[in-house]
C-alpha cells in the first residue's frame, strides 16, 4: 500500500472544497433562524474567513499575489515563481479563475433567467441605467476621491503604496479605481435578491442592470488602463477614439453571442436521433460564445448574455424534455456552486492579500459609492418615469439604489492591476475589500427588513404565471401596436410586434424544428401538467340508477380522451365524496381532489366546445 498525494492530492483537495461548500451551503438553509436575517454570502464570506486562518496557520496559502496578478494580466506563463502557489494552485484566486470559469455559468443561467417578457418591456430603462449610470458613476467618484484627497479631507497628504514608500494620487488613478468600484456584481446581487422574493420587474430593473454595468464598468477600466500604461497626454481625438472603442466592445460581442446561439439552433434541429449531445451542444456552444469574444478582446459577459437569449429563443425549443431539464438544472447547479465558491474566496482574499489600510480613503469611499448611486438612480428614474406606463416608486428607487452590492467582480479588477501601472495597487485591494465587506453584511442584511419597511411588492410564490395573463399580454401588445399603427407613430409596440411576424414568418422557418409548438400551446401544455389527473366514476345500475344513465356516463367517459382541461366547468363540493342527491342527474361522477363534474356539466361544456369548433370550420371554409 503506497501514497500517491503528489499525483492525487490536488483533485482530491479540489474535490474536498467542492463538497464543503455544497454542506455548508444546505447547512445553513437548515438552519431557518440563520438564514431568516443573514444572507447565504455572508455566512460563505465567514467560512472562508474561517478557511484562510486555518491554512495561514499551515503556511499553505501564496504569499505572492501581486507576481500572479502580472502573470494574469500579461499572459506570461514563464512569471510563476511562486512557491506557494505552485504547490497549492486551487487556493489562489486569481482573475483568469473569475473571469474565465467561475463567472460563465452564473451570466449563463442569469441569460436563461431574462428570457422573459417583464425583462424585454423594460430593457430601455435598464440599459439606461446600466451604461449612463455607470458613466455617472465613474466620473463622479473618481474627481470626487481626488479632490478630496488634495483639500486634506482623508487626513495624510500623502498614501501608501506598500509598506514602505508612499505616493500622491493623480487623477488617472482615482478614475482608474472609480471604475473598478462602480461595478455592481451580479453575483451578489442575485445571492441577496433571490432570498428577498422581490417584485419581478423591480427585479429584472437590478439584476439586469447589474449584469449589463459589469461590460460598461470593464470596458471604462481596460480603456483607463490603456492610457494609464501610454503614459502620455490624453487629448480629444484619443477620448472619442475611446468612446468608439467601448461601443464596438458591447456591439461586437452581442453580434458574437447571437451568432453562436443561431449556430446552436441550427445544429439542435439535427438531434433527433441523437439526444444524448444537446445538453453539450448548448452549454459547450455558450461558453465558446463567451471565449471568443474574450479572444479577440470583446465584451463576453455582453456576448453570453446574448448567446442565452437567442438559446431560449431556438434552441431550447428544438431539444427534448429531458434535455431542457438537464440543460436547466446542470447550470443552476454550476452557477451556485460558482456563487459560493467567489464568496468563499473573498474571505480567503484577506489573508492572501498584503494590505494597506487608510481609514479616511476607505470611508470617503463608501460614502462617495452611496451618494453617487443614489444621485444616478434618483435622476434616471425622474427621467424615464415620464415616459413609463408602470412607473417605479420612490421606495423601489431606495431599493434599486441600495441595492447596488459590490463583489468579486470588482476584487478581480483590482486584482489585475499591475503596481508598475497603477502604484497604490494594495490600497485599492483593501479599499475594495472593505466596500465589498460594507455592502454584502450591511447592505446584504438590512436590505429584507427595508423592503418589508416599506412595504416593497414581492413576486408571486407561483412559478408560473396564470395562462390567461400569458394571453391577455399578448392580446394587449397586439391591440396597442395596432393602435400606434392607426395614428401613424412608431412606437415601441409597434416594433415589438414586426419583430414578432418576421421571426415567425422567416426566422423560425430556419432555427425551429418543423414540429415544433407554438407558444400559446407550450403555456397551455405547461399549466395542463400542473392539474391533477381527473379520475372517472361509472356507477353501476342497482344503485338508483337507470341503463340509460349509465350508458351516458360511458360515452363521456370516452368523450374524455378528445377532451381539453380548459373547457370543464368546476363544480367545487367540501369533500371528495360524490353525493347523489345533492348533484344535478348524477349518473357520473368526475373527481379532481376536491372538485367534481357532473355529467350534465361535462357533457354542456362538451358541446359548447364542439359547436365553437364547428363554427371555426365554417370560417375558414
Amino acid at each position: 500500500m503506497s501514497w500517491h498525494w503528489l499525483e492525487v492530492g490536488s483533485y482530491i483537495a479540489v474535490t474536498s472544497f467542492l463538497v464543503l461548500t455544497a454542506v455548508v451551503t444546505i447547512s445553513f438553509h437548515h438552519v431557518p433562524s440563520l438564514s431568516k436575517w443573514l444572507p447565504e454570502s455572508c455566512v460563505l464570506i465567514i467560512l472562508g474567513l474561517a478557511i484562510g486562518q486555518f491554512l495561514k496557520l499551515l503556511d499553505a496559502l501564496p504569499i505572492d499575489p501581486i507576481a500572479n496578478a502580472e502573470q494574469m494580466v500579461t499572459n506570461d506563463s514563464t512569471n510563476c515563481t511562486a512557491e506557494p502557489a505552485e504547490k497549492y494552485p486551487f487556493l489562489a484566486f486569481t482573475p483568469r479563475l473569475f473571469f474565465y470559469v467561475l463567472l460563465p455559468p452564473v451570466i449563463l443561467e442569469s441569460s436563461y433567467t431574462l428570457y422573459d417578457s417583464d425583462f424585454a418591456s423594460n430593457i430601455g430603462t435598464i440599459m439606461l441605467y446600466a451604461v449612463v449610470g455607470t458613466v455617472i458613476n465613474t466620473f463622479a467618484i473618481g474627481p470626487a476621491l481626488y479632490a478630496l484627497y488634495h483639500m486634506g479631507a482623508m487626513g495624510d497628504g500623502v498614501l501608501l503604496v506598500n509598506h514602505n514608500s508612499t505616493y500622491t494620487l493623480t487623477i488617472l488613478d482615482a478614475l482608474i479605481f472609480s471604475a473598478l468600484i462602480s461595478a455592481v456584481d451580479p453575483v451578489a446581487v442575485l445571492a441577496i435578491f433571490n432570498e428577498t422574493h422581490i417584485d419581478r420587474i423591480l427585479y429584472f430593473l437590478v439584476f439586469g442592470e447589474s449584469l449589463f454595468n459589469d461590460a460598461v464598468t470593464v470596458g471604462i477600466y481596460h480603456t483607463l488602463l490603456e492610457f494609464a500604461e501610454a503614459a502620455e497626454p490624453v487629448g480629444a481625438g484619443k477620448v472619442c477614439l475611446a468612446l468608439l472603442n467601448l461601443v464596438a466592445i458591447g456591439v461586437v460581442g452581442l453580434l458574437i453571442g447571437i451568432v453562436f446561439g443561431l449556430v446552436a439552433a441550427l445544429l439542435t434541429k439535427t438531434t433527433k436521433h441523437v439526444r444524448v449531445f444537446e445538453p453539450l451542444l448548448i452549454l459547450g456552444i455558450a461558453y465558446l460564445a463567451y471565449m471568443s469574444a474574450e479572444l479577440f478582446a470583446f465584451s463576453g459577459i455582453i456576448s453570453i448574455i446574448g448567446c442565452g437569449l437567442v438559446q431560449s429563443h431556438y434552441a431550447m425549443r428544438n431539444v427534448s424534455r429531458k434535455s431542457k431539464t438537464t440543460v436547466k438544472y446542470f447550470v443552476k447547479m454550476s452557477s451556485a456552486i460558482s456563487e459560493a465558491i467567489i464568496f468563499l474566496f473573498l474571505g480567503l482574499a484577506f489573508f492572501m492579500e498584503r494590505h494597506v489600510l487608510h481609514t479616511g480613503f476607505i470611508a470617503w469611499t463608501l460614502v462617495l459609492c452611496l451618494v453617487c448611486r443614489f444621485i444616478s438612480v434618483l435622476l434616471l428614474t425622474d427621467l424615464v418615469n415620464s415616459r413609463r406606463v408602470r412607473r417605479i416608486s420612490f421606495f423601489e428607487q431606495f431599493i434599486m439604489a441600495y441595492g447596488g452590492l459590490r463583489g468579486a467582480v470588482c476584487f478581480s479588477l483590482s486584482h489585475m492591476l499591475l503596481p508598475d501601472v497603477v502604484k497604490p495597487r494594495e490600497l485599492f485591494l483593501t479599499t475594495t475589500l472593505a466596500v465589498i465587506i460594507f455592502t454584502v453584511f450591511v447592505q446584504g442584511i438590512t436590505l429584507k427588513p427595508l423592503m418589508n419597511l416599506l412595504n416593497i411588492k414581492r413576486a408571486d410564490d407561483s412559478k408560473d404565471r396564470p395562462l390567461i395573463v400569458d394571453i391577455s399580454e399578448n392580446v394587449a401588445t397586439l391591440m396597442l401596436a395596432g393602435m400606434e399603427q392607426v395614428i401613424g407613430i412608431t412606437g415601441h409596440f409597434s416594433v415589438f410586434s414586426k419583430l414578432l411576424q418576421w421571426d415567425e414568418k422567416y426566422l423560425k422557418k430556419i432555427f425551429l424544428i418543423s414540429e415544433y409548438e407554438p407558444d400559446v400551446l407550450r403555456a397551455f401544455k405547461r399549466h395542463a401538467r400542473q392539474l391533477p389527473r381527473i379520475q372517472v366514476d361509472v356507477l353501476q345500475p342497482g344503485a338508483g340508477l337507470g341503463e340509460e344513465s349509465v350508458q351516458q356516463g360511458r360515452q363521456i367517459k370516452t368523450m374524455l380522451h378528445n377532451f381539453r382541461p380548459m373547457s370543464f366547468m368546476r363544480h367545487s363540493v367540501d369533500d371528495d365524496t360524490c353525493e347523489l342527491e345533492k348533484l344535478d342527474e348524477p349518473a357520473v361522477c368526475f373527481r379532481r381532489q376536491s372538485q367534481i363534474f357532473n355529467a350534465r356539466q361535462i357533457h354542456g361544456a362538451w358541446r359548447r366546445q364542439t359547436t365553437r369548433e364547428n363554427m371555426l370550420n365554417l370560417d375558414e371554409a
